[in-house]
C-alpha cells in the first residue's frame, strides 16, 4: 500500500467518524466519551473514593494501589471530561469531584449490574413457596435442575454473600457459581449451603 492508499484511508475513517457523531448526536457524542472516561476499574475506583471526599495523590495510591505514575494518566482522563478537578489545599494538590452528579455514572452502573444478576436469577425458575430447609421440599429434588432450582432460595444466598462480603449482587452471584463448581454442587446445593451457613452464624 502506498502512501496515496494510506492517505485515502485515513480521510475515509475520519469521514465515518463525522458521520458516526453526526448519526448519534453531539449530546450523545460527548456521553459516551465520558463513559469512556470511567471506563477502566482504576478510574471507576477513583471516582468512587472521590465521591466519599476529597483526596491527595499519596491517599488516592494508598487506597488504588496505583503507582503515582500510573496514576496520573487516570487522573488526567479524568480531568478531560471534568468528572474530577484539582486544588492546592495546605502545600498539596488535592482532588475531588467536579460536580456530585458525577457518582451517579456509577449508581447507573450498578443498577444496571443488579437487573443483569436478578433477570439471571429469575431465568432459573422458581418452586412453589415451600420452607426450603424442610424434608419434605427436599424429597421433590429429582426432576430436572432447570426446573428445580428455586429463584428466591438462590437470591437469598447472594443477597447474604453481598452482605457478608460487601460486594455486588452481580459479583455475590458469581461466588455462589464458583463455590458449585469447586464442591461439584449443583447451584441450589451451594445455595442452600450459603443460607444454613448464614443461619449457624447468627446464632452464635
Amino acid at each position: 500500500m502506498n502512501s496515496y492508499d494510506i492517505d485515502i484511508e485515513s480521510r475515509q475513517a475520519r469521514g465515518h467518524e463525522a458521520d458516526d457523531r453526526g448519526l448519534a448526536g453531539a449530546s450523545t457524542y460527548a456521553a459516551a466519551e465520558v463513559f469512556k472516561a470511567v471506563a477502566h476499574p482504576v478510574r471507576a475506583t477513583i471516582l468512587e473514593l472521590l465521591s466519599q471526599g476529597e483526596l491527595s495523590i499519596p491517599e488516592v495510591c494508598e487506597r488504588t494501589g496505583v503507582k503515582p505514575s500510573h496514576l496520573s494518566r487516570h487522573l488526567a482522563q479524568l480531568r478531560a471530561q471534568q468528572l474530577i478537578d484539582c486544588t492546592r489545599s495546605g502545600g498539596r494538590l488535592v482532588y475531588r469531584l467536579a460536580y456530585p452528579e458525577a457518582a451517579e455514572l456509577l449508581a447507573a452502573a450498578r443498577s444496571v449490574l443488579h437487573a443483569r444478576t436478578t433477570a439471571a436469577l429469575n431465568s432459573l425458575g422458581s418452586l412453589p413457596e415451600e420452607d426450603p430447609f424442610t424434608a419434605a421440599w427436599g424429597e421433590r429434588i429429582s426432576a430436572p435442575e432447570t426446573a428445580l432450582v428455586s429463584r428466591s432460595v438462590i437470591a437469598d444466598a447472594c443477597r447474604a454473600i453481598a452482605d457478608r462480603t460487601g460486594c455486588s449482587s452481580e459479583a455475590a452471584a458469581g461466588r455462589l457459581i464458583m463455590t458449585a463448581r469447586t464442591c461439584h454442587m449443583t447451584l441450589l446445593e451451594a445455595a442452600l449451603d450459603e443460607l444454613r451457613g448464614d443461619q449457624d452464624s447468627s446464632r452464635t
